[in-house]
């Protein structure tokens, strides 16, 4: 089994009707956790996942996303979107990365769509305002849960942040202000990946609708798209085989 045993990935779920698509892009062995905005009918036949009946908020998800931490058990969490796809990969090459070094946290690019255009954001030197997203974050569980806000109104730790817009520029300025947080340039999120799918590849698009995509051409698709530069050197290292230390 590789790393994404030991991820949790969370879900706030005010679409359920893209959940199918997502679905594909999450790894067999992580742990999916959706949690809903109020009552939502969620599609049958999805991958394995826990369920959890959030508050109606329609908000940002950060009710959400707070009731995912507390239900999450494995010690990494990564935040996905109810329109959007991760590299499936993902955790066989961050969670050695973080393991290896005692880092935290890690902070990697973005990869918007609008109509054919695309746009890259990497991993910003300075967190900023409008210019990072919970896409673009994976990180130790246990590290979030000690996260504590100095700004007012913000509650105890994140994502308990009202109506805040911009919760995620919010929870990762914290984040590294307290303790660090990584940059990976090779790697990158999306936003919207479901469009961003179905503007860039609209043949690969409708197979995954029709569910005849295979997972091994949707990683590819995904990999090409968001590993985007030369990887850095930890990558190259041979990792030792994921263990329980975790």
């Amino acid at each position: 089994m590789g790393y994404a045993q030991f991820l949790s990935v969370i879900t706030a779920v005010s679409r359920p009707e893209l959940l199918p698509l997502i679905a594909w892009s999450v790894p067999a062995e992580a742990e999916w956790i959706l949690v809903s905005d109020g009552p939502r009918e969620i599609p049958g036949r999805l991958r394995s996942h826990l369920l959890v009946e959030g508050p109606s908020t329609g908000q940002w998800g950060d009710v959400q996303r707070r009731i995912g931490l507390e239900t999450a058990t494995r010690p990494f969490v990564y935040f996905l979107d109810d329109d959007n796809l991760m590299l499936p990969m993902l955790a066989d090459l961050l969670i050695p990365f973080l393991e290896n070094e005692r880092h935290p946290g890690v902070l990697f690019g973005l990869v918007t769509n609008r109509e054919t255009q695309t746009h890259l954001w990497p991993a910003p030197l300075k967190v900023e305002r409008g210019r990072v997203d919970t896409a673009m974050f994976l990180g130790r569980r246990n590290v979030i849960m000690k996260l504590r806000f100095s700004e007012p109104g913000y509650g105890q730790g994140w994502p308990d942040l009202g109506s805040e817009r911009h919760a995620d520029f919010i929870f990762l300025e914290a984040f590294e202000n307290q303790f660090g947080l990584s940059r990976v340039p090779a790697i990158y999120g999306f936003h919207n990946g479901v469009d961003f799918l179905r503007n860039t590849e609209p043949e690969s698009y409708r197979d995954l609708e029709a569910q005849k995509l295979t997972p091994l051409a949707l990683t590819t698709i995904l990999s090409d798209r968001l590993i985007r530069a030369d990887v850095p050197q930890w990558w190259h290292k041979e990792n030792t085989s994921p263990s329980s230390d975790q």
